[in-house]
This record gives C-alpha cells, structure tokens and sequence, in this order.
C-alpha cells in the first residue's frame, strides 16, 4: 500500500471511530433510563439496558480505527474528527430522538467538513512516540482527574454537572488518543508488547474516565448539550497535547482548522 493509500485509509478509519462514538452517545441517551431505575424491573426496563449496551458496545469499537489512523496521523489530526461524530450526531439524534434539524445545520457541517480537509492538507507530518517529561505534561494529564474528583466532592447543579461531566469526558476522551498515539508510536500493532506498556494502562484508565463523566452528563442534561461540550473539547484538547506532550509545532493554517471546525459544532449544537 502507497504512502496516499495509507493516508486516505486513515482519514476513513478516523472518521469510522468518531461515527462510532456518536452512535454509542445517541444509543446510551436512548437507553439511560436503565441507570437509577426505580420500581419493577419489567420488559421497559430491559429495552433500555439492551439499547444501553448496544451503545457501550459501539464506543468500545472506537480504539480499533482509532489505532489504524494514529499510525498515519497526528492526534489532533485523528482528534479533530470529532466535528464529523458531530455531524453523525445531530442526523442521528432526529432519527432517533426525534431532534430537529435547522437549515443553518447543513451549512455549518460544510464548515466542518472544510476546517478538517484543511487540517489534513497542512503539515500532516506524523507525531513521533517521544513524550516530553516534565511539570506541565504532569499538569496536562492531570487535570481532567482533578476537574472529575472535584465534581464527585463538590455539590453541582445539574446543569453544571452535565456541562462538566462533559468537559471531563471530551479532555479524556483527548488524552485516549494521546496515549493511543504512545502506544501505536512505541509498539506498533504487536499486540503482545502491549501489556508491558504504560501507555495501554493509560488508555484504560483515561476510556473509564471518559465512559463514567459521559454517562454522568448524559443523566444529567440533553443529549446535543454534552456532544456540544464534549466534541469540542475532544478536538481541542489533544491539538494542546500534541504540541505539549509530544512538542509538535503548528501552523496558522492549522490554527485556523480547528477554529473553523469548532466553531461549526459550537454553532450547530448551540440551538439544543
């Protein structure tokens, strides 16, 4: 396979793990009710614990094309498809949660869509394994923990339970990638070298951080509000970690990218 074959397979199996999340959120938002249900455990009860699953099921797909892109890609490359799960999304959401898509929404997917073509055609040099040890990548990885801790020891309003839940869930959904990226970087596809990588460990950690902190804004507000916060910082975060973590460089046309992708989901979901 050519070096465009295995850019071009790259961007389908990055957009494939974004088109996978969406499912699984709008899955789990249908199914949710399973979680704190109260009085008899009849057939509803079972519809939606199956739906839940099923959405579980579906975002735990998400690390397979998420691999195969991040040994072509750079994390906020791979990351910045979270604009098109957005996309996934809001079409989803009216199949399946009777949402109503506005005229303005096919637009600003054209701006997504625009702001990730352009990302990719500029500097999409691949990010070496090498992490950068010190105070602040300590700092970059910690804070979503600290941010999660807080919120389970601190009294919220549900409103901003959701918001932050979805913050917490969007930064380490990011670091997932990150460490996705360490993994791949360092041990390519031998799988048996893996449990011996703290990377893998990392990943774990960070998709149950991300898994909770969903469901806890998934519970807590509408489903087009936590895909709001979380995609958007699902794509920022790592474009931080790339140049924090791994000491990458970028470009004003990269910065401009993920400006016009963030601002097509900001402007699509700030309706909901």
């Amino acid at each position: 396979m050519n070096l465009m074959d295995n850019f071009l397979l790259s961007l389908l199996m990055a957009a494939t793990a974004y088109s996978f999340i969406s499912i699984g959120i709008v899955l789990q938002k249908k199914g949710i009710l399973w979680i704190g249900w109260k009085g008899i455990k009849d057939v509803s009860y079972y519809k939606h614990l199956v739906i839940w699953i099923s959405g579980l099921l579906f975002m735990n797909l998400y690390g397979i094309p998420s691999a195969i892109a991040l040994k072509s890609l750079s994390p906020h490359h791979v990351s910045a498809f979270a604009g098109w799960g957005v996309i996934v999304l809001i079409f989803l959401s009216k199949i399946f949660l009777k949402d109503v898509i506005f005229r303005s929404d096919y637009f600003f997917s054209m701006v997504i869509i625009a702001g990730i073509v352009m990302l990719n055609l500029s500097g999409n040099s691949v990010t070496g394994p090498e992490i950068s040890i010190d105070v602040i990548t300590l700092l970059y990885f910690l804070l979503p923990v600290v941010l999660f801790i807080l919120l389970l020891m601190t009294k919220f309003t549900n409103k901003t339970i959701n918001a932050l839940s979805a913050v917490v869930s969007g930064c380490t959904a990011g670091l997932m990638v990150i460490s996705l990226k360490g993994l791949i970087g360092y041990h390519g596809y031998r799988i048996m070298e893996y449990p011996g990588s703290l990377y893998l460990y990392l990943y774990l950690f960070f998709a149950l951080l991300s898994f909770v902190s969903l469901q806890m804004s998934l519970k807590t507000g509408p489903v087009l509000v936590t895909g709001q916060i979380q995609y958007s910082t699902t794509i920022l975060y790592p474009f931080a970690g790339s140049l924090i973590v791994f000491s990458g460089r970028t470009d004003m046309l990269q910065m401009i990218a993920i400006i016009l992708i963030v601002i097509g989901v900001v402007r699509i979901l700030k309706n909901r």
